[in-house]
């Protein structure tokens, strides 16, 4: 038998078919104008989850493209600076302007009249040196380690290593420390004082008049029994030089800070020093602090730590690109010669034990020695000047070297991390072709699914017509 067509079942039939055809035509004309392969997770699970790897993968590369970049200008700055360093300290004797060129001026000229002006041109290149190493790149020192915020380089009054306000030797007069038998507490106040005795006093002699009978002595160093009269009694231990904060650029204690000499200090600590716990803070800043980034190595964990080698170290510590720090033994002779005047001088060797590593120290002391030749002749002021001045010029050549050699690593890490830049683009561009390939489709194709379902929809809606117009008539004809 066969089924009948009625009404109901065409017209069923219709809003189906149109209906798969109106959805067909609107997600082929959204394909169009988004360009998009899905547009949600259900569409497609499978290649969702896959663009979404890749969008994590290309989100992580262009993050460690960027902190490459910032990292790469830093070194820029950085390579700046020690580029005026290196012409700052340039060996080449020809080289005018540099600090090695006025060494050697004074080194070699026979008057050396212009010591004094050499010293002071010399002292502008170590103070020079200390403001290229404090550049900044933004609102951080380039060249304050794992700590930017704060300035790397400073001046500080040298201290006096022999500082010891409140020691025994830091007070004038002796006072009783109150058990009345032990003179060991000091004071420089002379009312406090004890009272200086009189070493013929005898306690046995009546006669006021007679010298023996007074205890004390007085300023003058007469015999008086007056408390108030006799002079305090000078503690015999007493060094002027441990009261006195600083010392000048001779070596000499003082309290006026600006007559005091000057150390370097890297974030707060000296760096001439051999002093073990000063040389454990300089380990540590200068080797033992890092500051790690991520710029694309493999950053890894290995038990709760970062593989060193999967992430890069940007913490740059001016003490490593200036020589070193601390101190060193050396000696010089001067080998015996006759003056002006025919007196002979013996061949003298001196020995330091107090010589800077650290190119800006050397620098300045050269200086300051220069400073103090005689204006008139050029001498310097003491045959240890003299050989303290050649030992620091064989320093400051060493030095030099040092250098030289943390610039042509600084070069290097600089290349590496510009070519780190490339890599990093290179890969970003790679992912991001392939997110291109997942998530959009081809427009030329996406436009011939639009043409085709429009044609499919208006076909559905001629055919829907024919259908309808049957299904009246058969509908008319059986009533």
């Amino acid at each position: 038998m066969i089924p009948r067509m009625t009404t109901t079942g065409s017209l069923k039939g219709y809003r189906y078919n149109l209906q798969r055809s109106t959805f067909t035509l609107n997600k082929s004309i959204t394909t169009v104008m988004t360009g998009r392969a899905f547009n949600s997770f259900a569409e497609d699970p499978t290649t969702a989850a896959q663009s979404f790897r890749l969008r994590r993968a290309y989100l992580r590369t262009s993050t460690q493209y960027n902190l490459n970049e910032s990292v790469v200008r830093k070194y820029d700055v950085a390579f700046s600076s020690m580029t005026s360093i290196e012409k700052v300290i340039d060996t080449d004797p020809e080289s005018k302007g540099a600090a090695y060129y006025a060494i050697l001026r004074a080194l070699n000229d026979p008057d050396a009249s212009g010591r004094n002006a050499l010293g002071q041109e010399i002292t502008a290149h170590a103070n020079d040196m200390v403001q290229f190493m404090n550049g900044r790149y933004g609102d951080n020192f380039v060249f304050s380690g794992a700590d930017a915020l704060n300035v790397p380089l400073t001046w500080e009054p040298t201290a006096n290593p022999d500082y010891a306000p409140n020691s025994p030797e830091s007070f004038k007069y002796l006072m009783d420390d109150g058990t009345g038998t032990n003179n060991t507490v000091g004071t420089n106040d002379p009312a406090a004082a004890l009272r200086q005795p009189n070493p013929d006093y005898d306690a046995t002699v009546t006669d006021p008049a007679d010298p023996k009978s007074c205890q004390f002595l007085d300023a003058k160093g007469e015999p008086t029994n007056d408390p108030a009269q006799a002079a305090p009694r000078a503690n015999p231990d007493y060094d002027e030089s441990v009261t006195k904060r600083y010392l000048t650029s001779d070596g000499e204690p003082t309290d006026d800070e600006f007559k005091a000499g000057r150390t370097l200090c890297y974030r707060g600590v000296p760096v001439d020093s051999n002093e073990k716990t000063t040389l454990e803070k300089l380990d540590y800043i200068s080797k033992g602090e890092k500051k790690y980034v991520d710029i694309g190595l493999g950053y890894d964990m290995n038990g709760g730590k970062v593989e060193s080698s999967s992430v890069y170290n940007i913490a740059l510590q001016a003490v490593n690109f200036l020589g070193g720090y601390g101190l060193e033994t050396r000696s010089y002779t001067i080998p015996s010669y006759t003056d002006d005047d025919g007196v002979v001088y013996p061949e003298q060797t001196f020995t330091f034990d107090d010589i800077p590593k650290n190119i800006v120290s050397i620098t300045d002391e050269i200086g300051t020695i220069l400073q103090r030749c005689s204006p008139d002749n050029g001498k310097f002021a003491s045959a240890e000047d003299e050989a303290r001045f050649n030992t620091l010029v064989e320093a400051f050549e060493e030095s030099a070297f040092r250098v030289k050699d943390s610039y042509t690593e600084l070069t290097t890490q600089a290349q590496f991390l510009k070519n780190n830049q490339e890599q990093l683009a290179s890969n970003a561009y790679t992912i991001n072709e392939q997110i291109q390939g997942i998530d959009y489709v081809d427009p030329a194709a996406a436009i011939s699914d639009f043409i085709f379902a429009k044609y499919c929809y208006d076909t559905a809606l001629k055919v829907g017509n024919s259908i309808l117009n049957q299904t009246l008539m058969d509908y008319m004809n059986f009533t």
